[in-house]
């Protein structure tokens, strides 16, 4: 059994408050990461009308890399970043967990854990009792107890797995949803 403090390093964004917006000649365009990125991270299925938050800087060091594995803060749920996110910007509601021992450690099976593992949930309510915001801390995810990891072949193995049944659950709600918004239009006599 092992913390997640000894396996990862992990560390908060930026604070949106402390980037200040440029004008500059030589200011890039960033995009925020956000609830979106992240749900579009875990499941593989983009969402074409969300609108993304960007800001012109000159520089800035809280960017994401394709592989990286980030735990929201406001949520509670961790995805690997996917390509389509690179160089996004991440503030203090998310957490960058960069293993240890990367040989040793799958970051998908290290989301799934996090995302659905009823011990971790566990932990992570105990750790939340008695405050009025919902929000988990940088501290309290450090102090979470992983079970006993398996082989890494096993880890990616289920990681794999993992990320293919989030992206068929949210497949199956479009069609859902399409579905629906058909039904409505006919029974509004739209036909």
């Amino acid at each position: 059994m092992y913390y997640i403090k000894e396996l990862f390093h992990s560390n908060t964004g930026i604070s949106q408050f402390r980037l200040e917006e440029s004008t500059a000649d030589n200011a890039t365009l960033h995009t925020f990461y956000g609830q979106i990125e992240l749900e579009e991270d875990l499941t593989g299925v983009a969402d074409s009308n969300a609108e993304r938050k960007q800001i012109k800087l000159v520089k800035s060091n809280s960017k994401l890399e394709a592989g990286d594995l980030i735990f929201s803060t406001i949520s509670g749920k961790a995805t690997v970043v996917n390509p389509s996110h690179e160089g996004y910007i991440f503030t203090q509601n998310y957490v960058r967990m960069v293993p240890l021992k990367r040989k040793e450690v799958d970051n998908r099976y290290i989301a799934f854990l996090i995302n659905e593992n009823t011990d971790i949930k566990k932990q992570f309510q105990q750790n939340l009792q008695g405050t009025k915001v919902i929000r988990y801390s940088l501290s309290m995810l450090k102090e979470i107890q992983l079970p006993k990891l398996p082989n890494i072949e096993i880890q990616r193995l289920i990681g794999d797995i993992y990320y293919k049944q989030q992206k068929l659950k949210a497949l199956k709600y479009q069609v859902a949803d399409y579905e629906y918004m058909r039904d409505i239009t006919l029974l509004k006599g739209g036909y």
